[in-house]
């Protein structure tokens, strides 16, 4: 018997994987139109030109044609291997409309039968590595409908929604592809939900859930609409991938913390102290606890690495924030704060009014114990700092270990309220100037927050200053730095009695702010603690200007802000002076921002000179635990422990690491792969499918600085227009390069750049926001800045003539200076 209805059950190897499925949704009483299918029996038989075969076969058709009553019908293939978990082979097998002469049905079975060998099919075989393993052809009555279309039960795009595409009429308008359907997208829980589809979709979203439970995988299901009744003519499984989800990758002001290659330490250390400050500020900040359940993956992911650098995942950030009560304007905040110039990732969800009362009242209570929390935070740090200093035995250097490791992963929201704080009153002082003053709300509200009084980011700039100018003043010194290396010169200035104020002066300064300079928080990087001559080779460069006193500037600086803020505030008054009441609370609400925003930022930067100081002394201690590993022979080197994550670390230190013995080859491995990735570079901003790992050279882009265009544009951090050529420095050593009214263009700033900031008369930085180290110092100066600038040191050459228009955020190319 070759032909067999559709309504038995069937054996796979003999039907194919089409007629299987619908032999086995016809007995579970699925709306499957009626119909039979060829056995691959048939198929093998036919290819032995038997002359009886064809008389059995036609037979057989006849009685199941007449059985059936239908005057058209679709015959189809059905080959052993299609429509399996892994290959589909969608649309490289025939299927075509037939009348129920038998004679037209033969011509089409053979079709079908043919199609089994043609090149396109080969072609599919040979590049999936599935091969067909015989066929079956499937005779079933013909539905003519209304509409025809494919329901896949997950969505490409988000696998929490199905997807419906469709078409007026016959299936096949569909899947040639000669138009474009119709398509709707929507949750799969929602239920019964109406849809505006000209027929039901209740039933048929039914049967898709009904589906993919039978079959344990998200189903492709092709169907038809006749008189408003849906039938199921066929599904397999979806073999690409569902639910692939888009995710947005920026470096932004990540890398003035972390500007080179991280090691798997700091790594790990990164990503799970992120994944706690964003968990902890969430739970202070009252966003629901059913929210924060589902952000559990986002919470994660915050960060990610490529090419061994950190990058910032900001589709988690700007979702997580999108759950919180004001979430359009934290994430405005937010991407204004780190310099992060696309739109959204994640829309805002609505909240409801207890919920942002709540938050409310959390703000406003977190921000009056902000200074207290700050003062614990400093004091943890500064005992931290204390302990380190004996720490010699294991005993003490395991406890060190692992209060930095409580400290940064589970006491960091008191330093996490600084950061908020400061996004949040700089982003409402911002607010309140685009409202007030548009015409150039930019401009003001960065002159708003220069030289904000007392900020501790100043203090290794006027130090320096004042070391200089020590050595300056004493000739013999002066005449020294000139003549002996930076070595040699430290050695001279400790040794010799007559320079005890130069020696103290530095001794001082290595001690309260040795630890502060380029890539502070890398763990490979030296301090001036560590390498004290290369403090001595900045003063150098610093006294080869003749800058002014760094202090008279910031004074200068200050009396503009209060000139500006004064000035603003008779603005305010007289445009309302007809409800002077209001006046005077516009007024006042003025002034608070100012002092909120002073306080937030100055916090900030505090928390960010304890930052500092706390990871130079932890990186002490690994290298000393590092040591010790040497010493028991688990290590080669101690700065290979630096190749260990922290809880790789945790574990050698209590001797619960489950294969000890292999630590040394995967440190092996791992710098052998550290070295190779860290070669490779990738852009600043970019995107990746969720699971996939991008190659670099499939994301970079040409560039091009046109010199009659549009210029180049970033965030102006602090206004003015100045003309000057660029100086396009890789690091703060390079300072020597610097003449007076240089620009310089860097990709960021740290701390160990606050130095070079009162030689220079304009500021471009690749990354960073508005309340970035570069962006916080050069207001501090009054020094025009532009940061977030793509591709700045590679689009500015060196000594370029340029214009830099900070009110507007703009750079060109100086034609008539060049």
């Amino acid at each position: 018997m070759y032909c067999l209805p559709l309504s038995h059950k069937l054996v796979y190897n003999n039907v194919g994987g089409k007629a299987f499925n619908l032999s086995l949704l016809k007995q579970l009483k699925f709306p499957v139109p009626d119909g039979f299918v060829i056995s691959n029996e048939a198929f093998e038989k036919h290819k032995t030109n038997d002359p009886l075969f064809w008389n059995d076969l036609k037979s057989e058709i006849e009685i199941l044609v007449k059985n059936s009553g239908a005057t058209k019908f679709m015959v189809r293939s059905s080959a052993v291997g299609e429509d399996s978990e892994s290959n589909s082979f969608a649309g490289q097998l025939e299927s075509f409309i037939s009348s129920s002469q038998t004679g037209a049905l033969q011509e089409n079975i053979i079709k079908c039968w043919k199609s089994y060998s043609k090149e396109n099919v080969n072609a599919y075989q040979n590049a999936s590595g599935q091969k067909l393993a015989g066929m079956g052809v499937i005779i079933q009555e013909l539905i003519e409908p209304d509409f025809a279309g494919v329901l896949f039960t997950r969505s490409f795009s988000n696998e929490e929604n199905f997807l419906l595409e469709y078409v007026k009429g016959h299936g096949e308008q569909l899947v040639s592809g000669k138009i474009n359907p119709f398509s709707l997208e929507g949750n799969r829980k929602a239920g019964n939900q109406k849809y505006p589809a000209p027929f039901p979709t209740a039933e048929l979203f039914k049967h898709g859930r009904a589906l993919e439970t039978l079959f344990q995988k998200p189903q492709d299901i092709e169907w038809v609409v006749k008189n408003k009744e849906t039938f199921i003519v066929q599904t397999r499984p979806i073999t690409t991938e569902t639910g692939k989800r888009k995710l947005f990758w920026s470096n932004t002001n990540v890398n003035e913390n972390y500007p080179s290659a991280i090691t798997p330490l700091l790594y790990s250390i990164a990503r799970d102290s992120y994944y706690n400050y964003f968990k902890n500020l969430s739970k202070l900040l009252q966003v629901p606890d059913a929210s924060i359940q589902k952000l559990e993956a986002d919470y994660t992911n915050i960060i990610g690495i490529f090419a061994c650098r950190m990058y910032y995942n900001m589709s988690s950030i700007h979702r997580i924030m999108g759950f919180s009560p004001f979430s359009k304007m934290l994430m405005k905040s937010f991407n204004n704060f780190v310099g992060y110039q696309q739109e959204e990732k994640k829309k805002s969800t609505k909240s409801k009014t207890w919920s942002g009362l709540k938050f409310i009242y959390s703000f406003l209570k977190l921000n009056f114990s902000l200074e207290s929390n700050i003062r614990k935070f400093e004091k943890n740090v500064d005992a931290f700092h204390q302990e380190t200093l004996d720490a010699y035995s294991f005993s003490e250097l395991r406890n060190c270990f692992h209060w930095f490791i409580e400290t940064r992963m589970h006491s960091w929201y008191r330093a996490s309220l600084a950061d908020f704080f400061a996004m949040a009153f700089h982003g409402m002082l911002g607010l309140f100037c685009k409202k007030y003053f548009p015409e150039n709300h930019q401009a003001v509200h960065n002159k708003l927050v220069q030289a904000i009084p007392g900020i501790v980011s100043s203090k290794p700039i006027t130090e320096t200053y004042k070391i200089a100018q020590l050595i300056k003043n004493n000739p013999e010194a002066f005449a020294l730095l000139h003549q002996l290396k930076a070595d040699a010169f430290l050695l001279e200035i400790n040794s010799q009695d007559r320079f005890e104020n130069i020696h103290n002066a530095i001794q001082q300064y290595l001690k309260n702010w040795g630890f502060r300079c380029s890539g502070e928080l890398m763990l490979t990087e030296k301090n001036y603690c560590e390498e004290p001559s290369n403090f001595i080779d900045l003063i150098k460069g610093y006294l080869a200007h003749n800058q002014e006193n760094p202090e008279g500037l910031i004074s200068k600086k200050a009396k503009e802000r209060e000139r500006l803020a004064r000035k603003l505030q008779f603005q305010v008054l007289k445009k309302r002076w007809f409800v002077f009441p209001i006046a005077l609370v516009e007024i006042g609400l003025f002034r608070l921002l100012i002092k909120l925003c002073f306080k937030s930022i100055s916090g900030r930067e505090r928390v960010r000179l304890k930052q500092a100081l706390l990871y130079a002394r932890f990186k002490v201690i690994a290298i000393k635990i590092g040591e010790n590993f040497v010493s028991k022979g688990m290590l080669e080197k101690a700065d290979d422990i630096l190749f260990l994550s922290y809880k790789e670390i945790s574990e050698q230190l209590s001797a619960s690491e489950m294969l000890p013995n292999q630590t040394k080859q995967i440190i092996g491995l791992r710098k052998e792969e550290f070295e190779k990735a860290g070669k490779e570079v990738f852009p600043d901003d970019f995107s990746s499918w969720l699971g996939h790992y991008p190659k670099p050279e499939e994301l970079m882009d040409t560039l091009k600085f046109d010199t009659t265009g549009e210029g180049i544009k970033g965030l102006s951090a602090c206004g003015g227009i100045v003309k000057g050529k660029a100086r396009v420095l890789e690091n703060v050593m390079q300072m020597g390069k610097i003449k007076p009214g240089d620009i310089l263009v860097t990709r960021q700033t740290d701390p160990g750049w606050a130095a070079i900031f009162p030689l220079i008369s304009g500021l471009i930085v690749e990354r960073g926001g508005m309340l970035s180290h570069g962006a916080i110092v050069a207001r501090e100066f009054g020094i025009p800045a532009i940061v977030g600038v793509p591709n700045a040191t590679t689009l500015i050459k060196d000594g370029e003539e340029i214009i830099l228009n900070a009110d507007k955020g703009e750079i060109f190319k100086d034609v008539q200076g060049s």
